[in-house]
């Protein structure tokens, strides 16, 4: 029974075991079955999804693509409008560049222009010598009567002569018009200092007018005792007549009228020493030096070797005190004038001024410029040069002198002749050195000069109405010529 059992389990478990093979088999047979059942249907469901995925994966492409062309024309759109904004933007630097340009252009015509207007302006002025060599011929002049004035001082030495100092180079009132001519003109002041023995006492006439116009010069002796053997001379004073018949006469009795030193007998003296040293220098020899009549200065003409002319005139003075202010030779407006007469002259204070003012603006006779232009259109009218020169002067002092450079030449000049004119209409114009509060510190004037009120240099037409309308009508006239030595030169 027992083996019977075991049997049976052994069987039961093949069996089982054979039951399972086939429902496996018959389950995969199934699988298969139904795999083969439905794979058309699966190869067509395939086919669609590889077709999507291939639609999706072109409209993935082409959409980059597209996205790629607009970035790219976006670029370039960008880039082209960079592009415009550069070329405009260098259009306009070139623009700018070319306004620029031209702006500079026409500003360098516009000084070509008034350079040419300027030298125009002295195209109408017949002149052979520019100011500077004039200016440096009369340097070398100068030096050249420096040496003659001291061989005159050695000459004078040992007399009973007045003692010149060094010359001063002056401005006379008519150096415009003499900057005009062909020959180069020097105008020279020669102080005069008393000799030994002898007192000069200045007696200024200032009670009318000033400066005044009929002042003298006063010689009187002074006592030497006790001093004569240094001085080489007797006392005029306190020694007989007998013993000095021995000695030379004094000045009261060479070149005085009277107890008054006499303009005309010093003038003819000075230039009889000047023909004297002339002698002494070795520019003699190959220079020629004439002496031209004049009454109350010395007037000389002097051709150097190239053949170049200059005219120097010596004119006398004696200083007032220690200012700049001189009893001179010069002449004044008067009919007659006693050769006894000297006259208060302000001329040495006026080259200190002018050099002070070319000092300051570092170009020396600058205003020669102007005096030379000024002169060249008064020809024919009754204004004088002294009054331009006036009014050049107080100008001068109220204009910054940085604005009396060349290129501000004809605004300068027309300031002038506009102060000159509204002087005309007021009929007045004060004088320079007198009762002016804005005299440089470097002018050395008189009390009397400083505190006294100006005298008006158009006073005669105040007095002289028909005088007035006539200088109001030159005026105008004389503006016009300038207007026309403006644009057309002459």
């Amino acid at each position: 029974m027992q083996q019977r059992a075991e049997f049976l389990r052994e069987k039961m478990t093949e069996l089982l075991q054979e039951v399972e093979q086939r429902e496996r088999y018959h389950s995969w047979m199934d699988m298969q079955a139904l795999l083969f059942a439905v794979l058309p249907f699966w190869k067509i469901v395939t086919v669609l999804c590889v077709f999507g995925l291939l639609f999706w994966f072109i409209w993935k492409i082409e959409r980059k693509f597209w996205a790629d062309q607009d970035n790219s024309e976006e670029e370039c759109s960008c880039s082209d409008e960079e592009q415009e904004q550069e070329l405009e933007q260098e259009q306009d630097e070139e623009e700018k560049q070319k306004e620029d340009e031209k702006t500079e252009e026409d500003q360098q015509e516009q000084e070509k222009d008034e350079d040419k207007q300027q030298e125009d302006i002295f195209s109408g002025v017949d002149m052979v010598l520019s100011i500077q060599s004039r200016q440096e011929n009369c340097e070398e002049i100068l030096l050249l009567f420096n040496d003659l004035i001291s061989i005159i001082e050695y000459f004078v030495a040992d007399t009973f002569f007045p003692v010149p100092a060094p010359p001063i180079e002056i401005d006379s009132a008519n150096e415009g018009r003499r900057l005009l001519e062909e020959e180069i003109f020097l105008c020279l002041l020669v102080s005069l200092n008393a000799p030994r023995g002898h007192i000069f006492h200045l007696e200024l006439h200032t009670a009318q007018e000033m400066p005044g116009k009929k002042s003298q010069i006063r010689v009187e002796l002074k006592c030497t005792c006790g001093f004569e053997r240094n001085l080489k001379m007797l006392c005029f004073i306190h020694t007989s007549k007998n013993r000095l018949k021995n000695q030379q006469p004094s000045l009261l009795e060479s070149l005085c009228t009277g107890f008054y030193l006499d303009v005309e007998k010093t003038a003819y003296w000075f230039t009889v020493m000047i023909k004297t040293a002339w002698n002494c220098l070795p520019q003699s020899a190959i220079c020629r030096l004439k002496v031209m009549q004049s009454r109350r200065s010395c007037k000389l003409q002097l051709i150097d070797i190239s053949g170049i002319t200059s005219i120097i005139e010596i004119k006398f003075g004696v200083q007032q005190g220690n200012t700049d202010i001189f009893l001179s030779s010069e002449e004044t407006e008067a009919a007659y004038m006693p050769s006894t007469t000297w006259p208060q002259t302000c001329a040495v204070a006026e080259a200190k001024f002018f050099k002070h003012i070319a000092a300051r603006a570092e170009e020396d006779n600058f205003y020669l410029r102007y005096m030379q232009l000024c002169a060249y259109i008064l020809r024919g009218y009754n204004f004088s040069i002294y009054e331009l020169k006036t009014v050049l002067m107080h100008l001068l002092t109220k204009i910054p002198i940085e604005s009396w450079s060349w290129k501000y030449f004809v605004l300068r000049m027309d300031d002038i002749l506009r102060y000159l004119h509204c002087c005309l209409e007021e009929k007045r114009l004060d004088h320079f050195f007198i009762g002016n509060e804005e005299m440089p510190a470097e002018i050395i004037l008189p009390r009397e000069f400083r505190v006294s009120r100006p005298p008006n240099l158009f006073q005669h037409l105040a007095q002289h109405p028909d005088r007035h309308e006539q200088a109001l009508y030159e005026m105008e006239m004389l503006q016009n010529r300038f207007t026309t030595l403006l644009t057309t030169g002459k």
